[in-house]
């Protein structure tokens, strides 16, 4: 378990599930830019994440996606629409059909 917790970092008011987002976030920037910069973290990213917001150095504010009321996230930027998915082939799971053709 992390030190300090959740609810020594955070403000009244302040979303549990933003703040997991956010550090979520900040761990994956720290590791790539381990990744890029070829070096070995000494802790793991979301160590160093969360002692990150309990220092103050980072904020919820920092975040760039707000959580909605209802569990929605409202993205402040222009993201691209996801794609739908192909349609299965139902031809694939008959192995002798393979064996017949």
């Amino acid at each position: 378990m992390l030190r300090p917790s959740m609810s020594q970092i955070l403000k009244p008011g302040e979303s549990y599930y933003e703040f997991v987002v956010a550090v979520a976030q900040k761990a994956r920037e720290i590791a790539d830019q381990a990744i890029k910069d070829k070096i070995c973290l000494e802790d793991k990213s979301v160590t160093l994440a969360v002692q990150m917001f309990a220092s103050g150095e980072q904020k919820l504010s920092d975040l760039k996606m707000h959580i909605g009321r209802q569990g929605e996230a409202e993205d402040q930027g222009d993201a691209p629409e996801a794609e739908p998915a192909p349609e299965e082939d139902d031809d694939l799971d008959d192995p002798e059909e393979d064996e017949l053709a």
